[in-house]
């Protein structure tokens, strides 16, 4: 069975402070793919209301909403949770506006890599959603921005390259 952690993949989580025993606990929580979504979804909302700095928790959310469908919202989550990654970071949310041989992306951790993650995020769902352009396009910043792959962004432009393909023949 899966647990919540598993909506976390590579992400760093807190091992110490005030917030890891509540995180910590959310994370050992079940999750039922087939029967457990409201559950989970209300768990991992009640700790994004809890601990709001915690962009973590918006990552499981907008995972979740995806995982179950709810594309839209998903999208918004994810576009929300560039912005304050951003925001926290102290760069524009706009990866057009982004430098590529900023240090921030070399080695990205915290906000950048959540930043980064949340990109590709968005190229996914994008996809999921039919949008090719609007997901090739975030996946084209996203490489720019992190072409060591740090956040594994290629698996999906891979599976865009691919719809392009098919789209084409």
């Amino acid at each position: 069975m899966m647990q919540v952690r598993d909506l976390f993949d590579d992400l760093p989580l807190p091992e110490a402070g005030a917030d890891a025993d509540t995180i910590n606990a959310l994370l050992n929580a079940p999750l039922d793919l087939r029967h457990g979504w409201v559950r989970t979804e209300r768990l991992i909302d009640d700790a994004r209301h809890a601990m709001p700095a915690r962009l973590e928790l918006n990552v499981a959310m907008y995972k979740l909403l995806a995982y179950s469908g709810r594309l839209e919202a998903a999208e918004a989550l994810i576009d929300e949770t560039l912005e304050r990654a951003a925001a926290a970071g102290g760069f524009d949310a706009d990866p057009t506006r982004l430098l590529a041989d900023d240090a921030r992306w070399q080695a990205a951790q915290g906000h950048n890599r959540l930043y980064l993650y949340s990109l590709k995020a968005m190229g996914f769902v994008r996809l999921r959603r039919g949008n090719l352009d609007g997901a090739t396009s975030v996946l084209d910043e996203l490489a720019r921005l992190d072409p060591l792959d740090q956040v594994g962004g290629s698996v999906v432009a891979d599976l865009a390259e691919r719809l392009q393909m098919a789209d084409a023949a």
